[in-house]
């Protein structure tokens, strides 16, 4: 490759344009300047009689009397919240015992995955988990 010929006119511009190292300026050679960060907040008063108003919707019992219905449809669109949460239940796929073994398999393998995801659901659901039972 040191055969190979040459342009000299680029070669004659790498030599003016760059000095001494090329793009030094670019890598951040030279200092930076450093702005520092100021948080602009804004206090807002609210009017005493607002300020009541909504202290009286925060303590007024927030549960739906009876469920949403679509008008169209005649479907449930919302129940009460605290119904919705106690009904469901997380069945695993594995028993205890499956999951306490998949997770002493290697990570390739596939049991070991279906085990740590067992264990994530665990902990984002807590007691609405059940394990699969035993057959």
């Amino acid at each position: 490759m040191a055969n190979l010929p040459v342009d000299d006119k680029k070669k004659k511009e790498d030599k003016v344009v760059g000095g001494g190292s090329v793009g030094a300026k670019e890598r951040g050679g030279g200092r930076q300047e450093k702005t520092p960060i100021t948080e602009y907040t804004r206090k807002v008063d609210i009017e005493p009689e607002v300020e009541g108003w909504l202290e009286k919707l925060e303590k007024e019992q927030t549960q739906l009397q009876q469920p949403a219905v679509d008008d169209t449809t005649g479907q449930k669109i919302l129940e009460d919240v605290d119904k919705e949460k106690s009904k469901f239940k997380v069945i695993l796929p594995l028993t205890k015992d499956e999951v306490e073994k998949g997770l002493h398999h290697k990570v390739l393998d596939s049991v070991r995955w279906l085990a740590e995801w067992c264990i994530r659901m665990i902990k984002i659901f807590g007691n609405k988990v059940v394990y699969r039972r035993k057959k």
